[in-house]
């Protein structure tokens, strides 16, 4: 009958169906970053139907791929289930075959293990040494949603098929991906093959999976090779670990063998001097006793924890005298147990052997005595030799996973095995252990506009080793423009409807979007699961929300160089009064020359609010303009305290004209009077400045006061540099997130002179200390009154929460240390303004910029969160005012819906 733990084998190792999981997630997490691992892509661009296309489908595939999941089948030797979640954008070429443009849903087929053919070219010699997986094309099936990209017109009016022809127009899309996906599985995506030990070979394993718990079993021979029917292991014997091996009863009682051997073979001569006693005619004497035995028994007996051999040797003690001859019974427990700080198994003998002897007649208790003492004494040193000789056996038994950590590293360069327990069992022992493999990573977050500029894509945003359920995109504008959410789960597109282009470029549909038709921040926050690391089971992940500025794309190379700020106001899109600008971020322009994307930027400088006849100038002059070969963009600036004083009115009127006249526009303040300097107007006497800023960044044309719109006209007609339409411009941070920021990185040369900024009775600036705590670093500017109110928010929250911890956890802790970066202010300036505000933080003096601009920081304030391993967590933009409210746009989530 099969053993219950090994079947038919001296042993068996047994890997959890959670741990495959693991590593499928490591192969995901690789994303080809290593090309000695294999590795499963998280996202493809591939191109459908161009040789021998199927079904007549043709074009371009945009894919997110989640991580690969395996279900093992119970009591086969050859196959898998595998399921993986997808999520793909199709654009088809025109006249092909049809397929649906939005596909969200799970992949589930069965893979086979092959052997291959040494006749196949190439692999007559290395056949033998690789597994082969290949897909089972007839069981792949698609699972979820497949949608036609309907358009504005048929988000609009709906679709008025009946429900029965819309349910055949699913369920026929959903066919489409199913037949196409199979053959992309078992032709272009079919694995290639991967190098193992004979251990790993196909007809060598057997999956279980039962009452819950999974395993892939392996045949192990400890003796030689595994011999045996591998259909003969049946039980899973995890009980919750990543590894089982599980050895033989008959394998266990084998390592008694050299032990019984020597015990066998025992012989001894024991001297025994016999007094007769006083009264006795018989004269005392010695003699000597023949000692032997006869053959020994052994019978196991497990305790859970530990196991006992327990020998039992009957012997004899023969004398040639007149003494009496004697019986004697030995009986030795030995101990088997694992040592869990060596992660062996040992062999012990922690009581003496107990020797009982018989004997009776003429001085038969000196012969009990003498015999006993010894047979004590000489079996002593046996069984410990027995023990030492059998460890060799029994480290065989745990450094079999040794093997099994090799094939892993195959996989994994981390993978280690760690035997950490065993369980000893009438039927055998079970050693239980863990498989370590690398940790994974966060989630990552891309996004980018599509080739043609109609869409925000985060096609490239996984979560390593897991599956995105859920993007939930979110936007504001700078200066004006309504706010928007929007969340999807079948596409990882933002788009707004499609709409005809205007004069200058910018869409005329009903929503518009940052970075596609204006100026403003999109951000994107991600929800899904990932592969825990320990159980292999899913865990909800939601990472910080993540957010790509957008600007003008314009390049100010004045003859001053003087930096030109804009102050951020997304809430102006609100029907409420404005904020103070004391909660209002500063943005400065690049200082650079540089063209790229880059278009015209005719400049408005009101010192008070449009009038009509400036209005009807700009309206009737970008008419009349008769140069089409050009971009151009309009900056309305305003005196400082015009708009803070004409509130949202004034905006909503500007956002009507900007939608009138379909021109990208951007309404803000000449913040400090920076432009008006720069450009060489003075609203001192003049109401109204005008000027056109080429693509180069230079001042082709200024005109102080009103003009005509003829006059605009001509202006721009003259002036207007070619160029592309104006796009906007990805403002960059030269910090990532998972960047790792040191105190050199962030200052410079500023490191070195801590020590002449200190005061002599104080402790060393907690600055060199970056990264041994939470650390908040934030970059203000020593002018902005929205810097200085960041500043006091930002120190009181600190300590209002390093309070919280320290008296929730009783103890104390390494308080959150808040790092300053001054921009436009010297060390005596920044010290003036410490002690003005009562700011308990390490301020650090930028007084030329150097430090912003080496880490490409053009908002004021903007903040880094640091983790204790001074790793860049999350990046705030602008201050901490109270956020706006941004409105859910029904139409993109009835595009969702219907698309």
């Amino acid at each position: 009958m099969a053993n219950p733990l090994t079947g038919d084998f001296e042993a068996v190792l047994q890997i959890s169906g959670s741990t495959i999981n693991r590593l499928l997630a490591t192969l995901h997490e690789n994303a080809h970053t290593n090309p000695k691992l294999p590795s499963f892509p998280h996202s493809v661009q591939m191109r459908l139907g161009d040789d021998h296309a199927l079904e007549g489908v043709r074009g371009l595939a945009h894919v997110q791929i989640a991580v690969p999941r395996v279900t093992l089948i119970h009591g086969v030797t050859d196959r898998f289930h595998l399921e993986v979640g997808i999520r793909a954008w199709f654009q088809a070429d025109p006249g092909t075959g049809p397929m649906p443009a939005f596909i969200h849903g799970t992949v589930v087929a069965q893979y086979q293990l092959h052997d291959i053919d040494p006749t196949c070219r190439g692999w007559s010699k290395t056949a033998a040494d690789f597994l082969w997986i290949r897909v089972i094309r007839d069981s792949v099936r698609f699972e979820g949603t497949a949608k036609d990209d309907v358009g504005l017109v048929g988000v609009l009016i709906g679709d008025a098929a009946s429900d029965a022809a819309a349910a055949a127009a699913a369920a026929a899309n959903v066919a489409r991906v199913t037949r196409q996906t199979a053959r992309l599985l078992a032709r272009r995506f079919q694995a290639t093959p991967h190098p193992v030990s004979k251990r790993f070979r196909r007809g060598s394993m057997r999956s279980l999976n039962a009452s819950g718990s999974s395993a892939v079993a392996l045949p192990v021979g400890l003796s030689g090779e595994p011999a045996g029917d591998i259909n003969s292991i049946n039980n899973v014997l995890l009980q919750g670990s990543d590894l089982a091996v599980a050895v033989h009863i008959g394998y266990i009682m084998g390592l008694t063998g050299s032990m019984l051997d020597a015990v066998k073979n025992f012989s001894l001569n024991v001297n025994v001097h016999i007094s007769t006693g006083t009264y006795n005619p018989i004269p005392d004497f010695d003699t000597v006793y023949r000692v032997g035995v006869h053959p020994p028994s052994v019978v196991w007996e497990p305790h859970g924890n530990y196991g006992l051999f327990k020998v039992t040797v009957n012997g004899w003690a023969n004398t040639d005298s007149i003494a009496p001859n004697a019986s004697f019974e030995i009986k030795q427990s030995i101990m088997l147990d694992f040592d869990a700080g060596s992660g062996h198994l040992r062999l012990t003998a922690p009581w003496t052997a107990g020797v009982v002897v018989k004997s009776s007649g003429l001085g038969s208790g000196f012969v009990a005595d003498a015999v006993s003492s010894q047979v004590t004494k000489s079996i002593g040193p046996i069984v410990r030799s027995a023990c030492a000789s059998a460890q060799p056996a029994l480290d065989a038994m745990t450094t079999r996973t040794f093997d099994l950590s090799k094939q892993l590293q195959t996989l994994d360069a981390q993978a280690n095995v760690r035997i950490e327990g065993a369980e000893f069992l009438q039927d055998g022992i079970v050693l239980r252990g863990t498989i370590d493999l690398a940790s994974h990573h966060g989630v990552v977050i891309k996004t980018e506009k599509t080739f043609h500029e109609d869409a925000h894509t985060a096609l490239q945003s996984w979560i390593p080793g897991g599956r995105i359920d859920r993007f939930e995109w979110s936007w504001t504008w700078t200066g004006s423009g309504e706010p928007g959410l929007a969340k999807f789960s079948d596409r990882f597109l933002l788009r707004r409807p499609r709409g005809s282009a205007g004069r200058w470029g910018v869409s005329s549909g009903t929503l518009l979007l940052p970075g596609l038709d204006g100026f403003g921040s999109v951000c994107l926050q991600i929800t899904g699961v990932q592969v825990d690391g320990r159980s292999g089971e899913w865990v909800t992940v939601t990472s910080a929300k993540q957010c790509k500025r957008f600007g003008l794309s314009m390049s100010t190379v004045f003859a001053n160089r003087e930096r030109l700020y804009l102050v951020d106001m997304p809430e102006l899109s609100k029907d409420v009064p404005l904020p103070e600008f004391s909660e209002l971020a500063w943005i400065a322009l690049p200082r650079t020359r540089d063209v790229a994307g880059a278009a015209n930027t005719l400049v408005l400088l009101l010192a008070e609010p449009l009038d009509e006849q400036t209005t009807e100038a700009l309206v009737h002059g970008l008419r009349a303009c008769r140069r089409f070969d050009t971009g151009l963009s309009l900056l309305v600036l305003y005196r400082e305290g015009v708009l803070q004083k004409g509130g949202s009115a004034m905006i909503a009127e500007l956002e009507h004209l900007r939608r009138k006249l379909q021109i990208a526009t951007v309404v803000n303040e000449d913040v400090r009077g920076s432009w008006s300097r720069a450009l060489g107007l003075s609203l001192s006497s003049q109401a109204v400045g005008w000027a056109l800023i080429s693509p180069a960044g230079d001042r082709s044309w200024v005109h102080e006061g009103r003009v005509e719109s003829a006059t605009l006209a001509t202006a721009l007609d003259m002036h207007l540099k070619r160029s592309e339409d104006v796009r906007s411009m990805h403002v960059r941070l030269g910090i990532e997130l998972g960047t790792v920021l040191s105190p050199r990185d962030l200052y410079g040369s500023y490191a070195d002179t801590l020590d002449e900024l200190s005061d002599p009775h104080c402790p060393p600036s907690p600055l060199g200390r970056m990264g041994t705590s939470a650390t908040l670093v934030t970059f203000v500017h020593a002018a902005s009154a929205a810097s200085i109110t960041h500043l006091r928010q930002l120190t009181a929250q600190v300590q209002i929460q390093d309070n919280q911890d320290t008296q929730d956890q009783h103890q104390v802790q390494a308080a959150v240390t808040v790092v300053a970066v001054f921009d436009g202010a010297s060390h005596q300036e920044v010290q003036s303004l410490q002690a003005q505000w009562g700011l308990d933080l390490v301020a650090v003096a930028d007084p030329q910029g150097q430090v912003s601009d080496r880490l490409g920081v053009s908002v004021w304030p903007t903040t880094l969160t640091l983790d204790g391993d001074g790793v860049v967590r999350h990046v705030q933009l602008g201050g901490r005012s109270k956020p706006t409210q941004p409105r859910n746009h029904d139409l993109i989530q009835r595009e969702s819906s219907n698309c």
